[in-house]
């Protein structure tokens, strides 16, 4: 099953058969879309729309990852060119490509080929991208910054370490992970609670913005907005969706 998928993956690179869905992101209190975060979806021949959880597997030990992410990349920033798409987007950065020297520059290659304001792209990465080589990524982060591209740390709250690297890396945004979102509506709500007060007061103190992720109850919405956060992702407020052209 594993070199099926493996075979699977490199004819679907070579068709470029990997697509964005765009799931928005809105300022909590009004619903206005401020952005939108670019999810990787496979269009399999067979199997029919399949997200990476499906693949990711296959795909890193292949080492298909890279060229799946680029595609990716290239068919996001065609994308901003053909679509009015309001505010930025976010694209996931895993941490295998800051250990690439022309990662940053890359990046930076194709926004300036499609003509495209690197203001309006986002990273998002992970604590592992800030403690696996972070000498590199803290130079490859600060490129990209002085450039116009923020970076975003997602899942924020599940890790260990990377309270301690906030201060060194150019993090514009924390992303609250849904499995804290999903604790306000359950019977660890007050675990919760204290857990998003204490991440909202340190990106106060920080000048870092807060985007709870998984928000899919009017609930949960009500209290995030008590607790201070200004930005929320989920299907409260839109599903990953994929783009259609006008006229499609």
């Amino acid at each position: 099953r594993i070199l099926d998928m493996e075979a699977d993956l490199r004819r679907a690179i070579y068709a470029e058969a990997f697509e964005p869905f765009y799931q928005p992101v809105v300022r909590l209190g009004s619903a206005d879309r401020v952005g939108a975060e670019a999810l990787l979806r496979w269009r399999h021949e067979q199997r029919g729309i399949l997200a990476p959880g499906a693949f990711l597997d296959v795909g890193e030990e292949s080492g298909l990852i890279e060229q799946i992410d680029w595609l990716m990349y290239a068919r996001v920033i065609a994308d901003m060119t053909c679509h009015r798409m309001p505010g930025y987007v976010a694209i996931n950065v895993s941490p295998r490509h800051f250990r690439a020297p022309d990662f940053a520059s890359r990046l930076l290659g194709l926004l300036e080929a499609a003509d495209v304001a690197p203001s309006r792209l986002r990273i998002e990465i992970t604590e592992v991208a800030l403690l696996d080589d972070a000498p590199r990524t803290s130079e490859a982060l600060n490129l990209l910054r002085r450039h116009g591209i923020l970076a975003q740390l997602d899942d924020f709250g599940t890790g260990f370490s990377a309270l301690s690297y906030l201060h060194r890396f150019p993090i514009a945004s924390l992303k609250i992970d849904r499995s804290f979102v999903a604790g306000l509506d359950g019977e660890g709500r007050n675990e919760s609670v204290a857990v998003i007060r204490a991440i909202v007061a340190l990106a106060n103190s920080l000048g870092i913005e807060i985007i709870a992720e998984g928000v899919e109850t009017p609930r949960q919405r009500e209290r995030l907005l008590d607790l201070g956060c200004t930005y929320a992702q989920g299907f409260l407020f839109g599903k990953p969706e994929a783009l259609v052209l006008p006229g499609n």
